[in-house]
């Protein structure tokens, strides 16, 4: 007979950090509880106290002012899939929400549940990672601020300190001459991502490339940055970019990506997927921005 756990259901995030303090490794926070709650049935984790976090509604929201947007971190994803505040440039936070698994789990997932899981295949990483977002730590006597391209420590494991609860993902506003690009590909399209990637490139008044990053879940132990890709576009005119500098922006990511190789995929696809994905992506991103020096 599996093990019960005591049930504990906080009306402010405050309240959720004295319990989490009070009880320490032996109790989790509970957001839409669909990681949660299969690694406990399986023996995974143990749960001696449960902290529900979905009556405090303190953490559900999506804010846009003019230059930031702030996300609550109970957030469901469905919420981010229809959300009109997050058009434009944004709008690959709502293409990763569309993707990430089939709609009934979408309807309970949390944006904060996702990151805090800290999945290598996590869906909503790599957009938050090239839009330069920040997470909200919060504990019962302080709240810090960490990076995004900080929050993943390894598979599973955050910057979140034991007492901490993530509150808030707070995320600056592209200007209007930016770009993004997500893609993905699972075994089926509800299906945990074999590879995922983001990127984001603006361009100044010239055509110039700047602030190019590239991010890809599924191929490390954590989602990543390739760096050395970015590099290789940064300063790039948009209407003098060959194909010869695309392909080496995928041979670049090829090359930088560490897969593994499991019952999903092999490392070797992992591999030449990301490759592809890479090639793919700064298409897409060139394509957008072309049509927008033609207006």
């Amino acid at each position: 007979m599996k093990k019960t756990f005591t049930y504990l259901r906080p009306l402010t995030p405050v309240e959720a950090c004295r319990f989490k303090e009070k009880y320490d490794k032996k109790a989790k926070f509970w957001a839409g509880g669909t990681d949660l709650l299969i690694q406990w049935r399986s023996e995974k984790i143990k749960l001696d106290y449960c902290v529900d976090l979905s009556f405090i509604s303190d953490l559900e929201y999506i804010k846009k002012d003019l230059d930031l947007i702030c996300i609550g971190s109970s957030t469901k994803v469905n919420a981010l899939e229809n959300s009109s505040k997050l058009d434009d440039s944004l709008s690959i936070i709502r293409e990763a929400a569309g993707e990430l698994g089939p709609p009934g789990l979408r309807t309970t997932a949390t944006i904060g549940g996702n990151l805090c899981n800290a999945a290598p295949s996590a869906d909503l990483a790599t957009p938050l990672i090239v839009l330069g977002a920040q997470a909200k730590f919060l504990s019962s006597t302080e709240e810090r601020w960490v990076n995004m391209d900080e929050f993943f420590l390894n598979v599973n494991q955050t910057a979140l300190k034991e007492n901490e609860l993530l509150t808030e993902i707070k995320i600056p506003i592209p200007r209007d001459t930016t770009a993004t690009s997500f893609l993905k590909i699972g075994r089926n399209v509800v299906d945990i991502a074999i590879v995922n990637m983001s990127m984001k490139a603006a361009m100044d008044e010239a055509g110039i490339l700047s602030d190019v990053k590239i991010a890809f879940g599924a191929v490390a132990p954590t989602p990543i940055r390739i760096k050395s890709a970015e590099k290789l576009l940064l300063g790039a005119d948009i209407f003098k970019i060959k194909d010869t500098l695309i392909d080496e922006v995928g041979n670049k990511v090829a090359k930088e990506v560490k897969p593994i190789t499991d019952v999903r995929s092999s490392a070797e696809y992992r591999r030449e997927v990301s490759r592809v994905l890479a090639v793919r992506a700064v298409k897409n991103i060139l394509g957008d921005l072309k049509k927008r020096r033609k207006v």
